[in-house]
C-alpha cells in the first residue's frame, strides 16, 4: 500500500500512517510519501514507538518510508486510564500561532484511541465552550460527542459573563476540580 502525505499538516501524516497500518494485514508493506523533514521526523518517531522497522529513502525534496507490519499485533487500542487534560488558555504560546496550535492539539485528540476522559477549562479556556465562533469549538464539541467530559470553571465563566452562554460541558467549582486534579489521575496541562 502507498499513502500520499505530502503537503498534509501536522499531524495528518502520523495519523494517515497509523490508518493504514491497522488496514494492512502482517507481512505487508507500506510506502509513505513526504516532502516535510518535520512530517518525516514525527512518522519514524511514530513508527519507532511501535518497535516497527523502516527505511527512509530521500528523493530530492521529497521522502519515502517504507515499513512492513510485523508479526506482532499493533496495539493502537490501549486501555484508557484516568486522564485529565487541563487548559488554562485558549491558546498553547502566544498570538495567532498559539490559537492554531491549540486547536491542532484539540483536533488530534479526537483521532487519538488513548484520549484523556475529561478536559477540565479554567481561566479564559472556558470561552471556547461558551462560543460557537471560537476556533476551537468544533472541536472541543466533537470531543464531548466521543466521550469526553468537559467541565468549565465556574468561577471563570461568571468572571467573562458567560454563565448562561455555555454550549459545551457542565460547570464545575473548584472543590470538585481540585479533587479531580488531586485524585488518582494523570494529569497533562496545554
Amino acid at each position: 500500500m502507498k499513502i500520499d502525505c505530502r503537503n498534509l499538516d501536522c499531524p495528518a501524516p502520523v495519523i494517515e500512517t497509523k490508518n493504514a497500518l491497522e488496514k494492512l494485514e502482517n507481512g505487508e508493506k507500506l510506502e509513505i510519501l513526504l516532502n516535510s523533514h518535520i512530517a518525516k521526523n514525527n512518522v519514524i518517531k511514530f513508527l519507532n514507538s511501535l518497535n516497527l522497522t523502516h527505511t527512509c529513502e530521500e528523493r530530492g525534496e521529497e521522502f519515502c518510508i517504507t515499513v512492513q507490519k510485523s508479526a506482532c499485533e499493533l496495539n493502537f487500542n490501549e486501555e484508557i486510564n484516568n486522564t485529565i487534560l487541563f487548559l488554562k488558555s485558549t491558546k498553547v504560546g502566544d498570538g495567532e500561532l498559539g490559537e492554531n496550535l491549540l486547536l491542532g492539539f484539540l483536533s488530534t485528540l479526537k483521532n487519538l484511541e488513548n484520549r484523556p476522559n475529561k478536559i477540565i477549562c479554567v481561566n479564559d479556556s472556558v470561552l471556547i465552550n461558551a462560543d460557537k465562533t471560537h476556533k476551537a469549538h468544533e472541536a472541543m464539541l466533537e470531543l464531548e460527542k466521543l466521550g469526553v467530559e468537559i467541565i468549565s470553571c465556574g468561577a471563570c465563566l461568571e468572571f467573562f459573563d458567560k454563565t448562561k452562554e455555555l454550549k459545551i460541558g457542565s460547570i464545575g467549582n473548584a472543590y470538585a476540580i481540585l479533587n479531580e486534579l488531586f485524585g488518582k489521575a494523570k494529569i497533562i496541562t496545554l
